[in-house]
């Protein structure tokens, strides 16, 4: 049983489970932040230990999006989606029963590999059914959606460490995945035209998918101009409960609240990026979310080099960084996807790959080489940004 397209209630609940199945990695990522330092303490480990767990999922969820999105090409949307999600729940309820931090690295890799593998059909249904401007708008709305998971998930996450302790953060990922599976199984149905799912695909088949999206230069370049920005959300991610809670000494109670600022902001700016893209192309709105964030890295970097870096300074420059990025992921992806739509599940797939394998490198360096002060995350953010704009400015340049 599934929604028939034609249906008035069609395209609000095909939102609605595609922001859920984007969200299984912000809900993993966003409900445990808060909890490191008390992981660190139960399993005996230093923070930058514990920050490790997030690193790998970054690296997870990349392999996840490299074998998900070229097999959802072979094997239909709807088969890669329900596996991953099943992934995902399966590691989240092993992950309750560990008792060395090991056994967490290593399911975090798995949930992390499920999560990407069902994730990186989200905007590939879409696709499979609508183009053009189209695309933007429905990747923004979700992304819109989906930035509530950040805003509400590590308030959530805050509640269910001081009651229950970190553990239960992964029984509420369990119940998440179950009704995400569900609401797939029941009500979505395949994108996929049938002619196209051929059910079997060789390896060389799977890296033939990847050579002809980076045969495409100009595609191969504006992956790595929203990439790069895109990553330096995730490296905050990683290092956000060291910055607040250790260098700042916020509570962990109202760790939350300096986090959702970031959240807000972005909803606001997607928000504004769907009333744009009725009068402009997400190419030109793309390249003034890049130059907004760039504005935010430098003041970033003067905010850490100062000799005391003050709050309010690193504060208000992450929320720019952070919020800037609603003009930016929604129109980059669009335009990548709609420059490869023979390809459009090892595109969408390229793109999860290389934000997260980016993010995974940049963010293990920072763990292992913890310095004890800002500098290192205020650099490598404005690298992030200043890189995303110079090679924005040269895919305009080239032919496409």
């Amino acid at each position: 049983m599934s929604l028939n397209r034609s249906g008035k209630f069609f395209i609000p609940v095909l939102t609605m489970v595609m922001a859920a199945m984007v969200a299984m990695s912000p809900f993993a990522i966003d409900t445990y932040i808060a909890a490191l330092p008390d992981i660190a303490e139960f399993f005996g480990v230093k923070l930058n230990v514990a920050e490790l767990t997030i690193t790998l999922y970054f690296l997870g969820f990349a392999f996840g999006n490299f074998f998900g999105g070229p097999l959802s090409d072979a094997f239909g949307r709807k088969t890669i989606a329900l596996t991953g999600i099943a992934l995902y729940g399966l590691a989240s309820l092993l992950i309750t029963t560990c008792t060395k931090i090991e056994y967490v690295l290593l399911l975090r890799v798995l949930q992390a590999f499920g999560g990407g593998f069902a994730t990186v059909t989200g905007n590939v249904f879409i696709r499979d059914w609508y183009s053009g401007k189209q695309v933007a708008r429905f990747v923004t709305i979700i992304s819109m959606i989906i930035m509530l998971a950040p805003l509400f998930a590590p308030v959530m996450g805050a509640a269910l460490i001081h009651w229950y302790g970190w553990v239960s953060i992964f029984w509420f990922l369990l119940a998440f995945a179950i009704l995400l599976f569900l609401s797939m199984w029941l009500l979505i149905p395949e994108s996929r035209a049938p002619e196209l799912i051929t059910r079997k695909i060789t390896g060389r088949q799977l890296l033939e998918k990847y050579r002809v999206f980076f045969a495409n230069k100009q595609s191969t370049v504006l992956l790595f101009a929203i990439s790069l920005p895109m990553s330096g959300l995730y490296i905050f991610i990683t290092a956000a409960s060291f910055i607040y809670i250790e260098y700042f000494n916020i509570s962990q109670m109202r760790f939350p609240l300096f986090f959702s600022a970031n959240v807000v902001l972005n909803i606001m700016l997607s928000f504004l990026n769907t009333m744009l893209l009725k009068k402009h192309d997400p190419e030109k709105i793309l390249r003034y979310g890049l130059l907004l964030q760039l504005f935010s890295g430098v003041t970033l970097a003067i905010s850490v080099l100062m000799p005391e870096p003050q709050l309010w300074a690193v504060f208000a420059s992450i929320v720019l960084y952070v919020g800037s990025l609603g003009l930016v992921f929604g129109n980059g992806t669009a335009t990548i996807l709609n420059h490869n739509p023979e390809v459009a599940g090892s595109a969408n797939a390229t793109i999860g790959i290389a934000r997260f394998a980016i993010s995974a490198l940049i963010g293990s360096i920072m763990a292992l080489f913890h310095t004890g002060d800002l500098i290192p995350f205020g650099i490598v953010l404005f690298f992030c940004t200043l890189s995303g704009n110079v090679l924005y400015n040269w895919a305009l340049r080239i032919k496409a």
